[in-house]
């Protein structure tokens, strides 16, 4: 028996980057992405981090690109903790980023991203300006949607000891630490230990790989007692050049947690250890 919590598995399903000529399993329409939640819920995801696409394939920032998505989700995964992006990497404007936490009943998020700096990706800079960045905050607390934060580098835990001083984030907090990019912290032991020492006390982390360091990010948590974010948004593959699926991904975590003596968190122990409220009852088609 494990000293540590169940692990919540955090299933970044679809992302802004990933496109099917190259990620031939990501889920792109709101139809697959519904489909591919309720697989990975049915493999232990607690946790469904959400992106929407438009017609075209291409990254989506309007509500209404959100809505059917999060209400299928509902309907066909009851109870889960549902996580949607407001990301700088694509749209910089306040109100565009923030349009998703506008949704209402079913379609309401549970959480939303929030990304405690700027950064560089291989493709290029995702700018959070330190106002936009408390904006942010401040819209997820007046609407009751948690932020999920997005920590790239110690700099960024300090911001979010900074917020909760202030009162712009409340408690329980929940943090991914996303380590392995080429302008982030690096993907070892040590750089994950002092992100994590660094978070504010009694904060719900989840450590997270790039690509090729995924898997071992996702072991490092689950053996020390932190949690796991996994999917196609970080990582298109399995062994090798294998092409990966979220539903795979969730499963090999799980197998981890098992053999480190844990088991998934249900998202009924997750809203609890959050502090979250209840979810809300889908609409009947």
């Amino acid at each position: 028996m494990s000293p540590y919590p169940p692990l919540v598995v955090n299933a970044a399903l679809t992302g802004m980057v990933p496109m099917p000529d190259r990620v031939p399993h990501v889920p792109i329409t709101p139809e697959a992405i519904v489909a591919d939640a309720e697989r990975c819920v049915d493999a232990g995801a607690s946790v469904l981090h959400l992106h929407a696409r438009d017609a075209d394939g291409q990254p989506a920032w309007e509500r209404s690109a959100y809505a059917e998505m999060v209400a299928g989700v509902r309907e066909r995964c009851p109870g889960v903790v549902v996580c949607v992006t407001t990301s700088g990497r694509t749209f910089g404007e306040i109100d565009r980023r923030a349009d998703v936490l506008e949704l209402e009943g079913a379609a309401k998020p549970d959480m939303a991203s929030l990304t405690l700096g700027s950064l560089d990706f291989r493709t290029g800079a995702s700018v959070n300006a330190p106002a936009t960045v408390e904006a942010l905050a401040e819209r997820m607390r007046e609407r009751g949607v948690k932020p999920e934060l997005e920590v790239f580098h110690s700099g960024m835990a300090a911001v979010a000891r900074t917020f909760l001083d202030r009162g712009l984030v409340e408690p329980p907090l929940y943090a991914n630490v996303l380590l392995g990019s080429p302008y982030t912290a690096r993907a070892t032991a040590g750089d994950l230990a002092h992100i994590v020492e660094t978070l504010p006390p009694d904060t719900v982390w989840a450590a997270a790989g790039i690509g090729a360091y995924q898997l071992p990010m996702n072991a490092l948590a689950v053996f020390m007692g932190g949690h796991v974010r996994t999917g196609l948004e970080d990582n298109p593959y399995l062994a090798g050049k294998e092409p990966a699926t979220n539903v795979a991904l969730v499963r090999r975590v799980v197998e981890l947690a098992e053999t480190a003596g844990r088991r998934p968190a249900t998202p009924a122990e997750v809203r609890a250890a959050l502090g979250l409220s209840p979810a809300p009852t889908p609409v009947a088609r």
